[in-house]
């Protein structure tokens, strides 16, 4: 066991003093190194060179509208003139768009004396029964024209109707809606009371 470390003492002491020697070596010289000029490095920049040019505009070609057509001249409406001594004023007014309408909305202008005239006469519906059964006929109405120009549904009576049974609750229904302008006596409304009134039930009309 001694001589072990004997041994190992012996050579840590003897690689220490190298050591020491060698760095005193070191400490004792003059500490330049000298490099080979033959082995320079080079180094090489990359640049490239980047003509500079102008700026160019982009002309961009505009596609003209299609031309538009001269509108047609207007037309003159022509101006009707009444002569007479008995000159209306008739101004003829929207008709209902409905095609059970006869005769459309007319307004003979302010109230003057007069007989009474149709304004509206609803076509009346066709019955289901006579439709089915290829039946065709009429029916005449009785009805009172009021002071403002409509019909009272309970002024209506059926006078005739062939053939009968078919075609009388159908004319009273399209009586009842009919229009008149009145009877004018001195500006008043008058009620008038038997007009009557033929509906024709065709099966070629529906």
């Amino acid at each position: 066991m001694i001589a072990r470390f004997a041994t190992s003492l012996a050579a840590a002491s003897g690689v220490t003093f190298g050591l020491f020697l060698v760095m005193n070596f070191l400490v004792a010289g003059d500490g330049e190194v000298n490099l080979d000029d033959d082995q320079r490095a080079r180094f090489v920049d990359v640049v490239q060179d980047i003509d500079e040019q102008p700026p160019q505009r982009m002309e961009r070609e505009i596609e003209k509208p299609p031309e538009v057509e001269t509108p047609p001249p207007e037309i003159d409406t022509p101006q009707l003139d009444i002569k007479g001594p008995d000159k209306v004023n008739l101004s003829i007014g929207r008709a209902s768009a409905g095609g059970d309408v006869d005769l459309g909305s007319i307004s003979l202008g302010a109230a003057t004396d007069g007989d009474y005239l149709p304004l509206v006469r609803v076509r009346p519906q066709y019955p289901r029964r006579a439709q089915e059964r290829g039946i065709e006929g009429y029916a005449i109405v009785e009805l009172t024209v009021a002071e403002d120009g409509t019909v009272p549904p309970d002024s209506i009576i059926v006078i005739e109707a062939e053939p009968k049974g078919y075609f009388e609750r159908s004319a009273i229904k399209a009586a009842a809606k009919f229009k008149y302008k009145p009877k004018i006596i001195n500006g008043q409304g008058q009620e008038v009371t038997g007009v009557r009134y033929r509906f024709s039930f065709n099966l070629a009309d529906n």
